[in-house]
């Protein structure tokens, strides 16, 4: 009877090696398969710029239309932040003088709905209407030299009357109303338009200064005046909570999301031409006024005036 062959073992170390291998690869395999999963499984903080002034379409309408930042677009961007799962706090990167007045609170009403935690970082400037906009954020970051405050609103505008009677040329008036003309830079105003115009600014100015106001839970109108301050004065005055940079506000924003780590997507600021011509064809427009954080010269269109700032 033939005897039965014995199966040699292996040795242990030659299994515990195999088994070693097998643990690598799964290993590498996960943490292949996790890189690629990273846009799911990873908490992401959104950074949103908001840079140049604010307006509705983006646009600076005027003799030489300029570049802005369209409110709407900013509003997409934080509907995008505020629905994905995966990003658990938000940034507003701010450098701006301002903005349109309805511009300015539509943006500053959507920081306010947003569910996440949102910072606000000031950079160069942060003045006026993009203050109010800060103002609806959580908590205010803002470097020692940032301008920001500049609360108030202007409406001044170009006339030269004076100078088409020193020329001899003459403006023919036709209305249909008394005020149709109002702003317009061919004539002197007259003292009931000064009147309207100077209500209408003051007005805009209260409700401005209420809205920050109830936004920080503390009475601003003392800032009303429309001075600007540096972000080292405006921390001691209350106007911002923190002086620091964006890593300052990438930690404040993960505390207040109760995480540890995050990855920081900046989602792009898109500032396109399109639709120029209708973009032109605005009526008056509110600005409030940035002061020395604006560069931006008023101009009159269509006989409207344009209150900018």
């Amino acid at each position: 009877m033939p005897k039965k062959r014995k199966t040699k073992k292996q040795p242990f170390w030659k299994n515990f090696f195999i088994i070693l291998i097998i643990l690598v690869v799964l290993f590498s395999l996960i943490i292949y398969v996790s890189s690629k999963l990273d846009g799911i499984s990873t908490n992401k903080i959104a950074l949103i710029p908001i840079n140049g002034p604010i307006t509705d379409t983006g646009i600076i309408s005027g003799l030489i239309p300029k570049k802005g930042i369209s409110a709407s677009k900013i509003i997409n961007n934080l509907e995008r932040a505020d629905k994905d799962p995966s990003i658990k706090g938000i940034i507003i990167n701010i450098n701006s003088p301002g903005g349109t007045v309805v511009a300015s609170q539509e943006l500053a009403e959507k920081v306010k709905k947003i569910k996440k935690p949102v910072v606000a970082l000031l950079e160069d400037t942060a003045a006026s209407g993009a203050y109010w906009v800060a103002s609806a954020a959580d908590v205010i970051v803002a470097h020692p030299m940032t301008i920001t405050g500049s609360i108030g609103v202007t409406g001044s505008y170009l006339e030269f009357s004076g100078l088409m009677e020193e020329y001899g040329i003459a403006y023919q008036r036709f209305v249909s109303a008394p005020y149709k003309d109002i702003g317009s830079p061919y004539k002197e105003p007259t003292k009931d338009e000064r009147k309207i115009l100077q209500y209408n600014i003051d007005k805009i100015h209260n409700y401005f200064v209420k809205e920050i106001s109830k936004n920080r839970n503390k009475d601003l109108s003392f800032f009303g005046n429309g001075a600007f301050y540096l972000g080292v004065d405006a921390k001691k005055l209350g106007l911002v909570d923190y002086i620091g940079t964006k890593e300052l506000a990438i930690n404040i924003t993960k505390q207040k999301a109760g995480i540890k780590k995050a990855k920081l997507v900046v989602f792009t600021q898109d500032n396109s031409l399109l639709s120029l011509m209708e973009k032109l064809t605005s009526n008056i427009a509110f600005y409030i006024g940035a002061g020395i954080g604006s560069q931006i010269f008023t101009l009159v269109q269509e006989n409207k005036l344009k209150i900018i700032l």
